[in-house]
Order: structure tokens, then C-alpha cells, then sequence
């Protein structure tokens, strides 16, 4: 298993499962079947695009996603950072992202959000990092944006990438956000929206206004890629 000082102090059952969370990732990243429709330009330039950007995603489409940052980011020396909860989840997913080469930044939208926004402005502006944040956060509820990515976005003048996903077969879990993980050579259909600037003289009115575009950008981007595999799924 590898390990480095930052993660040192990490428990050992919480390595473990990081390590083994991020094997199933590299290897059912090679076997979906996948399908970008949407503004697809925006999603496969982001390695050469030349600036950061803010990606957004739902918490519970965020295994697939994974996935594709996996395969097609970071093997190919993308610079990304994501925001980890203090949670022992958020534990978990921050060693995940270490494991696999992004920057990690600690906080949410509860507890020690303000510092959270300051090590993710640190990230996107001084170290050029993009950043992927999940706007209905670690505890939801579920596809409800908070204001945070808004915020973000204003603070470093970066534009919002709204991304979706979903697959043809899927395990489903009983979480709060009911988390979907696509079965190994599922047919995956990402979908992709514009990219939606915030000014930097935005107020809280503005703020409110773009939180909801990015709620309703993900609710339509999710329907676009659901509607082709309609069906039940069982929750395990």
C-alpha cells in the first residue's frame, strides 16, 4: 500500500479502505462504456485548457466521476484539487484523492467552511489547481446547491463546469444521497452544461441566484442522462 508523511497520521483501517476504494476506481475505469453528449468540447479541453476551472457535480454521482477523473485528469498530469469534509467519510475520501494525486483541502460546508474556502481559493488562484466541488455538500440534502460553490466561483473568478452522470446498471446504496455505483462495463452517459460565470461584484442576491442555476443545471443535466436507462434499481 503506499503511504507518505501527510498520511501518517491516518488510521491504518482508513488507508485500507481509501487503497481498495481507489483500485475498484482504476479498474471500472476501464471497462465503461462511455458517452459524453451535452457540451462535451467543455469537458475533454480541460487538460488543455490552460486555466482553472470550478467542476460541479452531485454528491451521489460522484463514483463514476471518479472514474473518469481518474482515467482521463489525472493519468494525464491534471492539476485538481477537491474539498474533503471533517467527516470520517470525508476522511476517507480525502486519503482517496491523495492516493491518486489530487490536492486535498479539509472543511465543509458546516464546520470550518470559511477556512475550507480559503485553502480551495489558495489551490484554484496561487497553485492553479481546478477544483471539483459537490454543492449539496457531505450531509445534504440531496440536490440542494449550497451557496459555497457561488461563492467560490466569485472569490476566484473561475467559471462553474456543471457535470452529470449515470449509467445503464448500478448498485445503489442506502446513504443519505443514495450514492449510485456503476457495474463494471455499464454503458455511462455524462452529460455537460456551459460553463456559468459569476462576476466578482456579485452580491448575496446574485449569489442566491446563481446557487439556483447550479442546482437546476445539475437537476437537468441528471434527467438528460438518466432518461435513456429508465428503470428500477433495488437499494442494497
Amino acid at each position: 500500500m503506499p503511504t507518505d508523511e501527510t498520511l501518517s497520521s491516518v488510521p491504518r483501517k482508513t488507508r485500507v479502505i481509501a487503497y481498495l476504494t481507489l483500485l475498484a476506481i482504476k479498474v471500472f475505469s476501464f471497462t465503461y462504456r462511455l458517452r459524453i453528449v451535452g457540451r462535451p468540447e467543455h469537458l475533454l479541453g480541460l487538460v488543455g485548457r490552460g486555466d482553472s476551472v470550478v467542476i460541479a457535480c452531485w454528491h451521489n454521482r460522484m463514483f463514476y466521476f471518479a472514474t473518469y477523473i481518474y482515467r482521463y485528469l489525472l493519468r494525464n498530469r491534471f492539476k485538481l484539487a477537491m474539498m474533503s469534509s471533517d467527516s470520517k467519510d470525508g476522511e476517507i475520501g480525502a486519503t482517496i484523492g491523495k492516493y491518486a494525486g489530487a490536492k486535498v483541502v479539509r472543511g465543509s460546508s458546516s464546520r470550518r467552511g470559511a477556512s475550507g474556502l480559503r485553502g480551495l481559493y489558495r489551490a484554484i488562484v496561487k497553485d492553479k489547481h481546478s477544483i471539483i466541488i459537490l454543492p449539496d455538500g457531505s450531509k445534504g440534502p440531496v440536490y440542494k446547491a449550497k451557496v459555497g460553490v457561488a461563492a467560490l466561483a466569485k472569490m476566484t473568478g473561475k467559471p462553474i463546469l456543471p457535470v452529470s452522470c449515470w449509467a445503464s446498471d448500478y448498485w445503489r446504496i442506502r446513504s443519505w444521497d443514495k450514492m449510485v455505483f456503476p457495474k463494471p462495463f455499464s454503458r455511462v452517459l455524462v452529460t455537460v452544461g456551459d460553463y456559468i460565470e459569476v462576476p466578482r461584484k456579485s452580491d448575496d442576491g446574485n449569489l442566491e441566484s446563481i446557487r439556483q442555476r447550479v442546482e437546476r443545471e445539475l437537476d437537468e443535466l441528471g434527467f438528460v442522462a438518466e432518461e435513456p436507462f429508465k428503470k428500477v434499481c433495488k437499494c442494497i
